[in-house]
């Protein structure tokens, strides 16, 4: 790793099955591009630092005593850090655009799986419920339930076997 900052090492906490492939490889991507990202930082930062420079200078040039040539000089270094500086943020925008994109599908996932394991404790509880009402030994139990509807239309399409 380039340094241990305090995302060097971040990694994603879902382990359910269906699901364990892509955030091994959102993982490894995760951690590839917060490695990247700490480069462009640390370059960003010394490119900023370098353009500070070559304001300063600029600024405190002498207006009379200076020849030309240094002006030119020192105003292409200015515009050349600023070029660069634009260059670095936009790839900044870039890295943490994709960060942002990977952990919305996290959260995504995750909000599937919480919604799935709500959905089945409301089926437990359900049926816990249903099993307190009515005791075991009542016909209940020993029925045969049709999942169709009475009034439902026939399906359409369906395989016949005949």
């Amino acid at each position: 790793m380039f340094g241990k900052e305090k995302y060097g090492y971040s990694m994603i906490d879902i382990d359910d099955p269906r699901y364990i492939k892509e955030c091994a490889q959102m993982s490894q991507k995760l951690i590839r591009l917060h490695y990247d990202q700490q480069i462009i930082d640390y370059t960003w930062r010394n490119t900023y630092k370098g353009l500070l420079t070559a304001e300063h200078r600029l600024a405190t040039l002498p207006e009379n005593k200076c020849p030309q040539k240094t002006q030119d000089l020192m105003k292409k270094e200015v515009d050349s850090c600023m070029k660069q500086l634009l260059e670095l943020q936009q790839q900044k925008d870039m890295y943490e655009q994709q960060i942002k994109e990977i952990y919305e599908r996290c959260d995504s996932i995750k909000a599937t799986i919480k919604k799935e394991n709500d959905l089945e404790d409301l089926r437990k509880t359900m049926e816990k419920q249903t099993k307190e009402k009515i005791s075991s030994d009542s016909p209940f139990w020993k029925a045969k339930f049709n999942i169709r509807s009475v009034n439902a239309p026939p399906r359409s399409g369906s395989l016949s076997f005949d």
